[in-house]
């Protein structure tokens, strides 16, 4: 299932860098609730990351002033012909990215906005695709599993061929796998550092009037209404899913060659 913008753009955003000088000291105002800006070994403590569906720690290489306006980064690496973890059970070949679903030590909530930096390498082959971070609720969704909408939901951001941005969301209507919702109202380009925000209110039960916003580098680039993320009012927003892998579920997604993605300073407030 693709859905639209309910305000699509003309064409593609393909927007000018994110100014990030003092983006540290920025970030820590405007987290309200919870923030990380990976500055020790033992970050991951602070996401209270689950156990299951976890894998590819092997993938994070945590640095110090890697040709970044940060102080720290987490790079994930993607060996080359690696994608989803499917296509590693096909092919026999190893885990590129990681994954794991971060409760961040917060109580649920119904609407929740996530912020990130992240910069694909140069010279980055966008192939076919590929999943980021984004929010999740209940036990999360991926994997072709679609929720019933009382045991979880998920709203990852992915990029395309090309590095056309959307969110990939696992909802209770979409159909055999995620509902791609506004691909292309932004572009990726290798070498760049981008500001990632993904704003979740969620629907009233047995309504469809849950909402999803995003911006890039501090501009409004999707709106989406009328959505539905669950029916039950105990399904709420958890925490961060922490996602990112070539794929897609056959080799035609892999990664040709051995590459990486940077992420820094990710926080989660209330939004608007």
């Amino acid at each position: 299932m693709v859905l639209i913008s309910c305000q699509p753009p003309a064409s593609t955003s393909i927007l000018e860098p994110i100014q990030t000088s003092n983006v540290e000291a920025e970030e820590l105002v405007t987290a309200s609730l919870w923030q990380s800006n990976l500055s020790h070994l033992s970050w991951m403590n602070e996401w209270e990351p689950r156990d299951d569906k976890s894998w590819g720690f092997d993938n994070f290489e945590l640095l110090s002033n890697a040709d970044s306006p940060f102080d720290h980064i987490l790079r994930v690496h993607y060996p080359a012909g690696t994608a989803s973890p499917s296509v590693s059970r096909q092919t026999s070949s190893p885990l590129g990215g990681a994954q794991f679903y971060g409760d961040l030590f917060l109580p649920a909530q119904t609407q929740l906005r996530l912020s990130y930096y992240v910069r694909f390498a140069e010279g980055f082959d966008f192939v076919k695709g590929g999943k980021l971070p984004g929010l999740f609720g209940g036990s999360g969704a991926s994997g072709g599993k679609i929720p019933d909408g009382t045991d979880g939901f998920s709203a990852r951001f992915m990029w395309r061929k090309d590095g056309q941005g959307e969110v990939y969301a696992y909802l209770p209507t979409s159909e055999s796998y995620g509902t791609s919702i506004g691909r292309g109202a932004w572009q990726f380009q290798p070498g760049i550092w981008y500001k990632l925000d993904q704003e979740l209110k969620l629907n009233t039960p047995n309504q469809a009037d849950g909402e999803l916003r995003i911006w890039v580098n501090d501009t409004l680039v999707l709106e989406q209404a009328a959505l539905v993320f669950r029916t039950a009012e105990s399904l709420q927003i958890d925490g961060i899913f922490f996602s990112t892998f070539f794929g897609g579920g056959d080799p035609s997604w892999a990664t040709p060659q051995d590459t990486y993605i940077d992420f820094a300073n990710f926080s989660v407030s209330t939004g608007d």
